[in-house]
């Protein structure tokens, strides 16, 4: 088990750096970044920008609710993952929201003033975090990575500062602390059982998939079993 100490170091030095690089070093770390991002690899902004992150931003989180389900075996059952995981995104979406009106930072493409911090970043390590604690460090090394990637993907797109960026990532661990740290009291507030059917218990999920003939028609199509 981390200690608590350990748990809070992450997040307070990467908001801390973020905070630093935004409003201290914005002329000499940011602006000549954004310069050398937006001029030389995308070529003065005329290669294409697909945001690809917007949809991976997903993936962390994703991946800590289900891969109990496909038999990996995870800190706690798939409820516990749930309460856990409801508290941490709630937690991300008051910290993406309400720092964005208090900063009133605008957006490297001038789009609007909600640069600082990072929305997508906030979410994609929110999951990672979730996902290292329940999975272990391998797991949580391909959720980091997918996360950084984000986060990445976001300056390439000319939608965010490197400071909104490393402040992003420090609120999404946060908020994965915050889950954690509140799940088990939510869960006996609220009274809910416990269920330990996936991963995290004695079975996994069992998936079958056979041809059968339609008695109409006669043709032949997949059926899908999934036990667990």
């Amino acid at each position: 088990m981390v200690p608590l100490r350990a748990q809070w170091a992450a997040p307070g030095v990467l908001v801390a750096s973020g905070l630093a690089v935004h409003y201290l070093g914005h002329d000499a770390i940011e602006l000549p970044l954004r310069n050398y991002v937006q001029m030389d690899l995308r070529d003065g902004g005329t290669l294409p920008y697909h945001d690809i992150g917007s949809y991976v931003q997903y993936v962390p989180s994703a991946m800590h609710l289900s891969l109990g389900l496909a038999g990996c075996r995870a800190r706690m059952p798939f409820m516990d993952r749930v309460v856990e995981s409801s508290i941490a995104h709630l937690s991300a979406l008051c910290l993406s929201r309400i720092p964005k009106y208090i900063f009133h930072s605008q957006r490297p493409d001038g789009g609007d003033f909600k640069s600082f911090p990072s929305g997508h970043s906030i979410l994609a390590f929110t999951g990672a975090e979730l996902t290292r604690m329940d999975y272990g460090n391998w797991w949580g090394a391909g959720a980091y990575a997918m996360s950084v990637f984000v986060g990445l993907d976001r300056i390439y797109g000319d939608r965010h500062w490197l400071g909104d960026v490393l402040a992003g990532a420090g609120l999404g661990i946060l908020s994965a602390h915050i889950g954690a740290c509140l799940a088990g009291p939510v869960k006996n507030w609220l009274g809910l059982p416990e269920f330990n059917w996936d991963g995290a218990g004695s079975r996994k999920v069992q998936l079958t998939v056979a041809a059968v003939s339609d008695p109409v028609s006669g043709t032949i199509c997949p059926a899908l079993s999934l036990a667990f």
